[in-house]
């Protein structure tokens, strides 16, 4: 009965700790998920979606600084969240924004190296880019899309892309 008793709580035990694991896992950023974060309507929605995830969300500390910067050239008020991840030596970040005065707009930031099939992914998700240009003297690769009211940028340099995605102002 013991020997019972004590693989049952080691099976109990063994089914949370791969539970925790699970969960504790980050979420891989592709297109679709990036539009759903980023065309959520409100901050705090976006801050919903952002924190399923799993990336460690930025402090008010580490967004101080650009806060400061961006409230004295845009002379309103900013609503900002973001998160980052570094997985074997591989840096993502992911920002939103909501801006209020005479640039008002709301803009999504994801910066990550490669992967080069992300343009793929947009332009399947967008169609052909409006504009297009690709320099391999210097391995930039650039990329933007109008939508209706948003406008898209696709930036590669060497690994290292950056996507925006944003409306207004």
């Amino acid at each position: 009965m013991h020997q019972m008793l004590m693989t049952a709580l080691g099976t109990v035990c063994a089914v949370f700790a791969t539970i925790g694991t699970v969960t504790a896992m980050s979420i891989d950023i592709t297109v679709d998920r990036l539009f759903d974060i980023c065309e959520a309507p409100a901050v705090s929605v976006v801050a919903q979606k952002g924190d399923e995830l799993g990336w460690r969300r930025l402090t008010d500390a580490e967004t101080q600084e650009w806060h400061t910067s961006f409230v004295a050239y845009n002379g309103g008020s900013v609503e900002i969240v973001g998160w980052q991840r570094e997985e074997a030596g591989k840096l993502e970040s992911l920002s939103f924004w909501i801006a209020v005065g005479p640039n008002g707009h709301t803009a999504c930031a994801y910066s990550t190296e490669g992967p080069s099939e992300f343009l793929g992914a947009l332009s399947e998700r967008l169609g052909p880019p409006d504009n297009f240009d690709r320099n391999d003297a210097v391995e930039t690769i650039s990329a933007s899309w109008i939508r209706g009211a948003t406008q898209y940028s696709f930036v590669q340099v060497g690994s290292r892309i950056l996507v925006n995605i944003g409306t207004g102002g």
